[in-house]
């Protein structure tokens, strides 16, 4: 009994003094928010209290203590185990703490809906689909309409060669190419959302608006230029967006609204500060539609080149894709080439940084051209082709073409330089279905320099002297079109 009366009386004993030494490990300590074992967001905030006028370490870097004790820090976490250490120093003695918070990714799946009785076929999207307004066929692929994310469900209604026509909303149809598409299971329903709230926020070098839904939908989008306003509409979808949080440092977006035009189809209307667009992009975070603006780049407001970055596109390359052969047996993707490395040079004098598509004779694709101008985040791309076709014995001339009518004065105010050469004027077109035409997400413009058919044109486009004299236009086109930028800013400034 007394033996164990001893060991009792040491335990105590012992008990007391780690009780003792764990109240001296950090005084005043604890930690009041991110002591999670596992989170699904990349990022991880830790709020914590210690005794005032101490310093704070997390993970060796210092953090800001309030007078009231607290402190707090934002990790950027990486996918699994985060260790955590935080070190007090605080009456000139050191404390530390430490604990592990797990990073797991959880992909957003979208809202499936599954009924036995559910007879008709639902397709779903995959990367890089795009709708189109017809079922039309040429070797462009048809009039596209926009751009859509994947993972948008929309109900099948017929089959069109190589096209599904597909249901946006009710009273709203559209086309998709059938490779970019999968059939769902039987009973799987296409969805109708809610909206929820709305942020309209400053991201660095663009503006966000993001918009939360219940699920991804399909889209449509547009820029108008009267009234200056992008316009977004979300198909299968309700109005229940009860506020909308619109921050005050805003460059691109004045502010936003919204109109439900259809009890299935809900509009979003962003009105914008600046005359000239520098791109946007409408994608899903989740099962938030994220819609970004571009601000006007800062070289821009100087009217000038210096600092600009340009994607210059060599049309066509590789042994599979010469493009037009002249009657002389010239071919255009050598000539294009050429003219790329000749407007790469002068804009380059000019100050700017030029990303080219491709810098040799090799086949890149065209998604690979768009990926590497999306990489390099360029300001505005210049493709460059040769046109063929029409009689062989006349002068064909030269053209410029653009998708979106925001991008309609870039096109302008290159082909207003390169007619006042001994050229034929081929037109300003619009509308133009050239897959380096169709992103949104920059200024782009389709340079056709000559044709490779015509006799006059071909000895014109095959001498280097005059290759130089063209790119040297379409420098001082795009000179223009900055001139034009400056003044629509100096205009709104005033």
């Amino acid at each position: 009994m007394k033996i164990n009366q001893k060991l009792f009386t040491v335990i105590i004993f012992n008990l007391f003094s780690f009780i003792t030494l764990f109240g001296q490990i950090i005084p005043d300590y604890k930690i009041v928010r991110g002591k999670n074992d596992t989170v699904t967001t990349p990022t991880h905030i830790i709020v914590g209290v210690a005794a005032p006028q101490s310093q704070i370490f997390v993970n060796e870097q210092s953090v800001k203590q309030y007078k009231t004790g607290s402190f707090g820090i934002e990790l950027n976490l990486k996918e699994g185990a985060n260790p955590v250490v935080i070190k007090i120093i605080s009456g000139g003695k050191e404390y530390s703490d430490n604990f592990s918070v797990y990073y797991k990714i959880v992909t957003a799946q979208p809202k499936i809906e599954i009924l036995q009785d559910y007879g008709k076929r639902v397709v779903v999207t995959k990367e890089g689909a795009y709708l189109n307004y017809g079922a039309g066929q040429d070797r462009l692929g048809g009039a596209k309409v926009n751009y859509i994310a994947s993972g948008i469900r929309m109900e099948l209604i017929d089959s069109v060669q190589s096209l599904y026509k597909v249901r946006l909303s009710e009273n709203n149809y559209a086309f998709i190419p059938k490779y970019f598409v999968n059939i769902e299971p039987a009973g799987v329903k296409p969805p109708f959302t809610l909206t929820s709230s709305w942020s309209v926020s400053n991201a660095g070098k663009s503006d966000r608006i993001r918009i939360s839904l219940e699920s991804r939908q399909p889209y449509t989008m547009y820029r108008e230029l009267e009234p200056n306003r992008l316009v977004v509409d979300i198909y299968g979808a309700a109005c229940n967006s009860n506020w909308i949080t619109q921050y005050l440092n805003l460059k691109a977006v004045d502010y936003v609204d919204f109109k439900q035009i259809s009890p299935d189809v809900f509009r979003v209307l962003i009105y914008l500060k600046d005359e000239y667009s520098w791109g946007y992009k409408v994608d899903y975070v989740g099962n938030s539609l994220d819609i970004t603006v571009k601000h006007t780049p800062l070289p821009a407001y100087s009217g000038k080149l210096k600092g600009m970055v340009i994607g210059v596109d060599a049309g066509h390359g590789g042994p599979k894709s010469a493009g037009a052969v002249s009657p002389a047996g010239f071919e255009e993707k050598a000539q294009n080439l050429a003219m790329a490395y000749m407007l790469k040079e002068q804009l380059e004098k000019k100050g700017a940084t030029v990303i080219l598509s491709r810098t040799d004779d090799s086949d890149v694709t065209l998604a690979d051209r768009i990926k590497t101008f999306d990489n390099a985040n360029v300001d505005m791309i210049v493709a460059i082709h040769c046109n063929a076709g029409g009689n062989p014995l006349k002068n064909g001339g030269t053209s410029t073409y653009y998708k979106h009518i925001e991008y309609r004065e870039l096109a302008k105010s290159i082909l207003e330089k390169l007619v006042l050469l001994d050229v034929n004027n081929f037109g300003l077109i619009g509308n133009f279905n050239f897959s380096l035409n169709a992103p949104t997400n920059y200024p782009s413009v389709l340079v056709e320099t000559l044709f490779m058919s015509s006799l006059p044109d071909e000895e014109k486009i095959t001498n280097p002297q005059f290759q130089k004299e063209m790119m040297t236009k379409v420098t001082e086109g795009l000179e223009s079109y900055l001139k034009k930028v400056k003044a629509s800013l100096k205009e709104k400034r005033d």
